[in-house]
């Protein structure tokens, strides 16, 4: 009897430890968005849930992810809800029966994160990180695969309906909840503060019309971090959550094609220096030279992490750095001399650029002041002769459809859209191009561009309006979006052919600006798509972005 009277106290006990537990992971939640100032609203709780809904479309890491909070979160449902329904034995099995998804996705995760955990000791290997760095990293993810495993074994045993089971659950579940609370509260929150940010919004330090308008003292701009504490709260709050969940290292071209970088070990080594030696420590303690230079800004970790991790704003951030102290080779220094001296990144002669299509018949601003449509060339467009056929044959479907009297270049006036330089690091010469770009803009009335190039597109559609609010009153196409648009409108007209097409989506326009059906309408309309398995906003960056096409990169050698 005393024993029974035991029991049922201690059952108590673990049930209030239980509830404790689920109460303190809510309260941490709460505190950390608070401590964030990210509003907790009915509003923005329904918009991430259904960011999270849609986003498991995604791949293969997002359902895993959806099946670990899915399952914690159903885990300690069930937990509050023992004392009611845990007697009935058919409760047990309609319990399980709603778990077992759940359950199936959770050892899939189980099973990711080992095969995360395997690749790590030969990342690790290859960029030569030291052994604390390696041990923080091993049990990191060791923890990280006990709380799968445990809730993992919580819903599993939710189809024994014994008092034996409720004994062994509340015991398993007091260690898997402490967990919780410990490790995974940041990451949710991470994902919660940053999941409406957009891939393409990355900080910008300084806006150059307030240093020219006096509102900025120019000597009191900083451009880069130095110092862990100069990152924005937000870069800080993204390198402290990562967990190692390693779907920015799987979909990472620069650890594909073997260069210096994992985008999880280096912010994993920020989180681990600002651990043990504060706001104060200097980054490039930890990170090198050649691991930032590897980024091709692609996008790919920051779009696949699930918890919301901004590697990319944080690359950016140390580049940026890295050019203000002129630590650049002589390639990346030719890059920003071309750009300053001829407005133009090939280091050509900008007098003339567009000579080629006036004999095309394609006239100037000043030609047509009528025009409806910016053509912007871009400098690929303008030099290189590849990208030039693009053009010419834009131009003969703009002939044959009757609209080249709708379009205008600025000829000499067209200058660089100051994507290399942004990318790069260099934030002030980007924010000059930018200016004098929007002020010709003004000047001819531009209310729309058509840009070849899907970097002039995303400088134009997301980093202007930055600079100079106006831009966002310009509607800007790329190409294909303006085509297909026509052909949907009747304006021109295709004929389809036995004729297999295949489509690499660059980074900047598929994954920065989803932009994805239009070509893909057009293709179907001609002939027939054959997708490369890496397609869409998960497709395989060419290694030109980030500035990448104009330096060299170490690779390692098969």
């Amino acid at each position: 009897m005393i024993d029974q009277e035991i029991l049922s106290y201690l059952l108590y006990v673990l049930y209030a430890i239980n509830v404790g537990l689920i109460l303190s992971l809510i309260i941490r939640l709460f505190r950390e968005a608070s401590v964030n100032k990210v509003p907790i609203t009915a509003n923005r709780l329904l918009a991430f849930l259904t960011h999270e809904i849609k986003n498991v479309k995604k791949s293969i890491v997002e359902v895993m992810h959806m099946a670990i909070l899915g399952g914690v979160s159903l885990s300690m449902l069930y937990t509050l809800l023992y004392p009611w329904i845990y007697r009935y034995e058919l409760a047990h099995y309609v319990m399980f029966g709603v778990a077992l998804p759940f359950i199936v996705g959770l050892i899939g995760a189980f099973v990711w994160r080992a095969q995360v955990l395997a690749r790590s000791f030969r990342v690790h290997a290859e960029l030569n990180v030291d052994h604390e760095f390696r041990r923080r990293s091993a049990m990191l993810q060791g923890v990280l695969m006990a709380i799968i495993a445990l809730t993992t074994t919580t819903l599993a045993m939710t189809i024994l309906p014994t008092l034996f089971y409720v004994d062994i659950k509340l015991i398993i579940t007091v260690f898997d909840y402490l967990l919780i609370v410990i490790f995974y509260a940041r990451p949710e929150v991470n994902l919660y503060i940053t999941f409406d940010r957009g891939l393409p919004n990355i900080r910008m330090p300084f806006n150059i019309k307030d240093v020219i308008e006096g509102k900025v003292d120019a000597s009191q701009i900083s451009m880069g971090v130095g110092k862990i504490g100069e990152f924005e709260n937000y870069e800080i709050h993204s390198f402290d959550t990562c967990v190692e969940i390693g779907a920015c290292e799987e979909y990472c071209p620069a650890v594909s094609a073997g260069r210096p970088l994992s985008p999880r070990v280096l912010v994993r080594k920020l989180a681990i220096l600002k651990s043990a030696s504060g706001l104060d420590e200097d980054p490039f303690k930890v990170i090198g030279e050649d691991e930032l230079w590897a980024c091709t800004t692609c996008g790919a970790c920051t779009y696949n992490c699930p918890v919301g991790v901004r590697h990319i704003d944080i690359i950016m951030d140390l580049r940026r750095k890295l050019v203000e102290l002129g630590k650049l080779d002589q390639k990346k220094s030719n890059l920003l001399l071309n750009i300053s001296q001829y407005n133009n990144s090939m280091g050509m002669p900008n007098y003339g650029r567009h000579d080629w299509l006036k004999e095309l018949g394609v006239k100037t601003v000043q030609e047509n002041s009528d025009f409806e449509y910016l053509l912007w060339i871009g400098c690929m467009g303008s030099f290189d002769n590849r990208a030039r056929e693009i053009v010419k044959a834009l131009v003969e479907i703009l002939r044959e459809a009757g609209l080249l009297d709708k379009v205008a270049i600025l000829g000499d006036e067209e200058t660089c859209c100051g994507d290399p330089a942004r990318r790069l690091g260099e934030e002030s010469r980007f924010q000059e191009l930018a200016l004098n770009n929007i002020e010709l803009f003004k000047k001819y009335d531009v209310k729309a561009i058509i840009t070849i190039c899907p970097h002039g597109y995303n400088v134009f559609k997301n980093d202007y309006v930055k600079v100079d609010p106006w831009m966002g009153n310009v509607k800007v196409y790329h190409h294909v979006e303006f085509l297909n648009e026509l052909i949907n409108k009747g304006v021109i007209k295709v004929s389809r052919d036995n004729v297999v097409f295949t489509i690499h989506d660059p980074c900047y326009l598929a994954r920065y600006n989803g932009v994805i059906n239009p070509q893909r309408e057009i293709i179907r309309k001609v002939g027939d798509l054959r997708e490369p398995v890496r397609h869409g906003a998960q497709t395989f960056c060419c290694g030109a972005g980030g500035a990448n096409y104009w330096y060299d990169v170490p690779e390692k050698e098969d």
